[in-house]
């Protein structure tokens, strides 16, 4: 991205309902999985400008790693980080080093270009037995104008994503569709940006107070389905948790 849209992600990570609806929806996840413990150790991969890394510290220590020197920069702004400039195709970890390893939205990047070396170096650096909860864009009939300037490669089937988890040595525990219930307005609008002049970041404007709101109530019964082990059939995200499996069972295979 060019430095306007990380400012831009700065000031809108903590409130736009969009990034407001997939910490829910992570945190639904997360939560039925891993014990709170400050001695566990987590890595927020391509953690963009930090808005993650406070909603992960309540599981244990939060490094976050990215690629972009500008979005490090904005993260350092949020307080006291531990903070990585590295890609995610080669982590700077021993193996087995960390409880749990985040990835929102970075797969999908043109800079991630190889997301199977990517699952691979994020399973070296697991410990057994560790999580890794994936989110990323979905349906590549979405693709738009959107993703071009977001610097996307590609977008995801829920299938894609569940493949490679497989190959590389994951066990797909919870994976589904979110967004669902505004996947309509998500289609509407970006079949309208292939014909009418919309800005390609209409999506991420900042809503009027109401609606904001609004579309985060919305947004949050999927967080609850999915807290209770459902999933959603379709939607213009998705979000997957992952286990490495324990020791004992990699020794046996």
């Amino acid at each position: 991205m060019e430095a306007p849209e990380y400012e831009r992600m700065y000031r809108l990570e903590s409130w736009h309902w969009w990034f407001v609806s997939r910490r829910r929806l992570a945190t639904a996840l997360v939560e039925e999985r891993l014990d709170v413990n400050p001695q566990q150790r987590i890595l927020d991969v391509g953690c963009g400008t930090g808005g993650n890394m406070a909603a992960l510290k309540q599981w244990g220590r939060v490094t976050g790693l990215d690629l972009s020197p500008l979005s490090l920069e904005l993260a350092r702004r949020r307080g006291p980080n531990q903070l990585l400039q590295a890609s995610a195709l080669t982590l700077p970890h021993p193996d087995s080093t960390f409880d749990l390893v985040t990835a929102f939205d970075v797969l999908y990047h043109q800079w991630v270009r190889n997301d199977d070396q990517a699952m691979r170096e994020i399973y070296r650096i697991l410990r057994p037995a560790g999580w890794l909860l994936i989110t990323d864009s979905a349906l590549p009939a979405l693709w738009s104008k959107h993703d071009l300037t977001f610097q996307a490669r590609q977008r995801y089937s829920l299938g894609d994503i569940h493949g490679k988890l497989t190959r590389a040595g994951f066990k797909p525990y919870q994976c589904s569709y979110t967004f669902t219930t505004l996947l309509p307005v998500t289609v509407a609008v970006r079949l309208l940006m292939r014909w009418l002049p919309f800005p390609a970041d209409v999506e991420l404007r900042p809503p009027p107070g109401w609606l904001n709101r609004l579309l985060i109530g919305i947004s949050s019964w999927e967080a609850w389905w999915l807290r209770r082990r459902h999933t959603l059939p379709i939607g213009s995200s998705l979000i997957c948790l992952a286990q490495k499996p324990p020791q004992k069972l990699q020794e046996q295979t």
